[in-house]
């Protein structure tokens, strides 16, 4: 993995080894594969896949197409969605929710504060794969909007509406699971 390939950083002309594309990506990779999968073995293993995959294609990386994070943020969405497919995941799903307060608290704040909670992992692995995918880039992985709709494929502005959107979802759920 040490190889200096010859694919070049969007940002600088420094060539990107393997190595350092994963020192740099492994920690938001992880997290957003602890959102979506339900159990540690699978996030390890979604994680590692997704890296993989994309060392695997790193010589294919084109800068012209978009930025190297935005092609990487594309195999880890594919990874997870191909591994989810294969399990069925999303229709074994049990409705289970987290508590949420009744008081005026966000349901982004209620992410951010409980992203380790098993049953709030459980409801949003049941969210449509495209809600899930853009809660994980932005509250797993942690991107910034132009960052979730470059991995998406969307511009920052449409990101947001999904990303809200798909918010809104997760509220509907959060409240009917308390009625």
């Amino acid at each position: 993995m040490g190889a200096t390939l010859t694919i070049k950083r969007s940002e600088s002309s420094a060539p990107v080894t393997a190595d350092e594309m994963c020192r740099m990506y492994a920690a938001p990779v992880a997290r957003f594969a602890a959102m979506i999968c339900p159990t540690t073995g699978e996030a390890e293993d979604l994680a590692q896949e997704a890296l993989l995959r994309s060392v695997r294609s790193l010589h294919s990386y084109n800068p012209s197409r978009g930025s190297m994070e935005a092609w990487l943020w594309r195999i880890v969405a594919n990874t997870a969605k191909d591994l989810a497919g294969r399990r069925q995941r999303m229709r074994d799903l049990v409705l289970v929710l987290g508590r949420q307060p009744r008081e005026s608290v966000s349901v982004e704040d209620v992410v951010l504060k409980r992203v380790r909670d098993a049953e709030l992992h459980v409801e949003l692995r049941k969210l449509p794969w495209r809600d899930q995918t853009l809660l994980a880039l932005r509250f797993g992985a942690d991107l910034d909007m132009h960052r979730v709709g470059s991995a998406v494929g969307l511009s920052s502005d449409s990101a947001s509406r999904a990303v809200r959107r798909a918010l809104n979802r997760l509220r509907a759920r959060l409240e009917d699971s308390h009625q």
